[in-house]
């Protein structure tokens, strides 16, 4: 009996293990949960950031509200079953620019992450600095950004 519990358990863990090298969730389109999107972030430049722990949270909250005084309260997040992206835009001259993540697509240990860029200047002179942060399952990836630009 022991020896049968013994290789049950060796063949949950044989097939299991793939699995949990990969990132922990299978292939294919990588549900995501927006946990904000705004136009006025601290970012200077663009850039999509996989986010993995605490502290790399706080910084990437400091640049997403900190033109905010006081600072909103850092959202909760749950680094031992998720990770954040972030992706920002950089500074645009006027209203009416966006970046949105659309989609994200899991090929082994590589997350494609499809950014659209909406480059459409509005009627307001004021600097923007777009931002979008989504929540995804954990998972050691290598990120791949696809960009589409929208006019």
């Amino acid at each position: 009996m022991r020896k049968a519990i013994i290789l049950t358990l060796l063949l949950v863990l044989a097939c299991a293990g793939p699995l949990l090298r990969r990132g922990g969730i299978s292939d294919g389109p990588v549900a995501f949960q927006t946990i904000l999107a705004g136009s006025h972030s601290l970012a200077d430049t663009s850039y999509v950031e996989l986010i993995t722990d605490d502290r790399e949270w706080e910084n990437v909250w400091i640049v997403a509200k900190g033109s905010i005084d006081p600072l909103p309260s850092l959202p909760t997040v749950d680094f031992s079953r998720q990770n954040v992206i972030a992706a920002f835009m950089g500074s645009r001259p006027s209203s009416g620019y966006k970046i949105e993540i659309s989609s994200i697509e899991k090929e082994g240990r590589v997350l494609t992450v499809h950014v659209k860029k909406y480059e459409t200047p509005g009627m307001l002179t004021v600097v923007t600095s777009p931002f979008s942060l989504v929540r995804i399952p954990k998972g050691s990836y290598k990120l791949e950004i696809a960009e589409e630009i929208v006019e």
